[in-house]
């Protein structure tokens, strides 16, 4: 029984790596299932239901947040922070659960920029990120939490060129591949370097 009050569906062999699958803006936890199957067999892929960013419009400004929680039938909107902190106790629980072994993230959109965000609050928990479609917000610096250190953490930014991003994330230590889009092989070649 998890303390997170995210829901999630697990897939793929019990002791395979961990991989946390996160759905982009008004994509559903079936999203995100379907997204993870781009993970492979061999990995226990944990989909997440509903990271939401409110954005304004393609500016990278992030000015809200909306996260789903509760019953599936009767969800409840949360802020940033709550979203961020019901992920932790996922990421923690499943951190232990593992051996302390590193974890990866997988978003896309929306659920790609949580992932950034979950990154560079919980670096020492994940060992590889991909980030589709999606953008380390351009205000981070404004927002209510203290990004950390990247160092060993391999990043894969994939989609429109997004340079800002990929400075960003290098200059705080992460190794950053960057793709105009996430091709099956480039894909493929960065998760097997995940272990």
């Amino acid at each position: 029984m998890t303390k997170s009050l995210l829901y999630t569906i697990r897939q793929g062999p019990p002791d395979g790596a961990p991989f946390f699958v996160l759905h982009d803006r008004y994509e559903s936890l079936e999203h995100a299932e379907a997204l993870g199957a781009r993970l492979g067999e061999d990995r226990l892929r944990i989909a997440v239901r509903a990271p939401r960013v409110q954005t304004m419009g393609g500016s990278g400004m992030t000015r809200g947040h909306f996260w789903y929680i509760g019953p599936r039938e009767r969800p409840e909107l949360s802020t940033l922070g709550d979203g961020l902190y019901q992920l932790e106790l996922l990421i923690d629980e499943t951190w232990q659960a593992y051996g302390q072994r590193p974890l990866g993230l997988l978003g896309r959109g929306e659920g790609g920029t949580i992932a950034l965000l979950a990154a560079c609050l919980f670096p020492d928990r994940f060992s590889h990120v991909v980030a589709l479609d999606a953008v380390l917000p351009v205000n981070l610096a404004d927002m209510p939490i203290e990004p950390r250190r990247l160092d060993g953490v391999n990043v894969l930014l994939a989609g429109p060129d997004d340079h800002h991003s990929a400075t960003r994330l290098a200059n705080k230590g992460a190794t950053v591949t960057s793709l105009e889009a996430a091709d099956n092989a480039a894909f493929a070649s960065f998760l097997r370097s995940a272990g």
